[in-house]
């Protein structure tokens, strides 16, 4: 494993200092985040790494780029990219009887948050005046960003994803990588995944359970230079986390001609999709142009976790989790305390399963307008129950699923957001457990004794055995 640190002005590299290193990547905020220890002698500290010229102190400005090879992909590539967060590090007196006194160094404690911290952490303000471009803005360059943003909806109002890439491109193009770094790149140069296409071009593997969020988002004309760069967009586009994925990911580098895949050999990314699960046949499918050509089913999981590679796995199932009715709530949706059923779709129910446990209906939330079509076979109530039908595959029946943790041997080839099969085996049984991981945690430690440990461990939910496909 190779850790470096870049700065504006030198790289650091602190692979052999390391004692620890955890990764953890997740669907979710914080997304990624890496925890590093590292045991550097007093006198090193200072050449090891950088430090502010003035006060002394670590400094904060740097990235850590971390590096590994990737046995099922036979390449090294880098599997984290973030932006130190936080250092814990002192000095103590030495237990040593032979050096009773002196001083040395602790570990010392590293943090570091996602790529998207910069975006993540910063503030925009609205001011009546120009005072800083990128950040504070004026009514004109407001005007600006409100006029791509509404002109980019309706220009494309089958794809939000690509209203999104609109606005990212606008609030991220003031934030840059170190110099050191790919020539410090700036940060709008991080593609969105918002296409097939786009899919196919810069994260290959993501493409065969791929569907594009549709509709026309004009929630984004909402859109205000207020907070945070990416709660702005948080707050118009991850509306429903259950059915609607927007994460970061190093994705495996598959285009040459990009200046920070190059030089990390991955190529970052923000993921947006529809969350993809087993579905059973969806319901007008036809009215989505991007729909996968081939039905998802567990047969296709090529992803493979052997039994030799298990330490643990453990799961449960919860009563709350129950689901057995499915809706959509979009901007079609009058709020007067009526809910327009059978008229702006109908819900989809499971009556066997509510005769035993009631009802339990999870809305889901689409705050983007459906369209339809000029034809009958695309019309605007086909395309209501087409989404409704999603929400219904994605979330209906959770109580029949499994969900848990499974410690592996360590697999870096697997990133949160993929389908996987565990090989479950027993004396006389044989099975595959089919599951959706949402998070994975890598973890490397190196010991006194030369022993160097390496672990993953996966937090799954729709877990069930292949042989049980819904």
């Amino acid at each position: 494993m190779k850790i470096k640190l870049y700065t504006d002005e030198l790289i650091y590299d602190i692979s052999a200092y390391t004692t620890s290193a955890q990764i953890q990547i997740g669907l979710y905020a914080p997304y990624q985040s890496a925890m590093i220890d590292l045991k550097i002698p007093l006198e090193m500290i200072p050449f090891a790494l950088p430090h502010y010229a003035d006060t002394a102190t670590i400094d904060l400005d740097a990235w850590i780029v971390i590096s590994d090879f990737i046995e099922l992909e036979a390449v090294e590539r880098a599997i984290f990219l973030g932006r130190l967060t936080a250092v814990s590090y002192g000095v103590e007196a030495s237990s040593d009887k032979e050096s009773a006194g002196l001083i040395t160094a602790p570990l010392i404690s590293m943090t570091a948050q996602s790529f998207l911290a910069p975006i993540s952490e910063s503030q925009l303000y609205l001011s009546a005046k120009q005072q800083l471009s990128g950040h504070i803005y004026d009514v004109q360059a407001y005007g600006r960003l409100l006029q791509s943003t509404v002109k980019s909806a309706f220009h494309t109002s089958r794809n939000v994803g690509s209203v999104l890439s609109t606005i990212y491109q606008y609030l991220s193009a003031a934030y840059r990588l170190p110099k050191t770094l790919a020539d410090g790149a700036s940060l709008d140069a991080i593609p969105i995944i918002s296409s097939l296409t786009r899919a196919r071009t810069y994260a290959p593997e993501r493409v065969a359970l791929y569907r594009s969020v549709f509709g026309l988002a004009l929630n984004a004309s909402h859109v205000r230079p207020s907070g945070a760069p990416w709660s702005v967009i948080t707050a118009l586009f991850d509306a429903d986390p259950s059915i609607i994925e927007l994460y970061p990911s190093l994705e495996p580098q598959s285009v040459t001609d990009g200046q920070i895949s190059n030089t990390l050999g991955s190529t970052p990314v923000i993921m947006y999709r529809i969350k993809p699960f087993i579905f059973e046949r969806i319901t007008n499918q036809g009215v989505d142009p991007d729909a996968p050509q081939v039905q998802e089913h567990a047969r296709n999981v090529s992803i493979k976790v052997s039994a030799y590679e298990i330490i643990k796995v453990g799961y449960s199932v919860r009563s709350q989790d129950r689901i057995n009715g499915a809706y959509v709530d979009t901007p079609l949706n009058a709020s007067r305390g009526v809910d327009p059923f059978g008229i702006l779709g109908r819900p989809t129910l499971d009556n066997e399963d509510i005769e035993r446990a009631g009802l339990r209906l999870y809305r889901g939330q689409w705050p983007f307008l459906p369209v339809g079509r000029a034809t009958k076979a695309s019309s605007l109530n086909q395309e209501l129950q087409y989404i409704i039908s999603l929400v219904d595959g994605i979330t209906r029946d959770n109580h029949r699923y499994v969900t848990g943790t499974a410690t592996i041997k360590q697999r870096l080839d697997i990133r949160a957001g993929q389908w996987v099969k565990l090989e479950i085996k027993g004396p006389q049984t044989s099975e595959l457990l089919v599951c959706y991981v949402e998070t994975v945690t890598h973890r490397t430690s190196a010991y006194s004794n030369s022993i160097i440990e390496r672990r993953s461990t996966l937090s799954f939910t729709r877990g069930f055995y292949q042989r049980g496909e819904p």
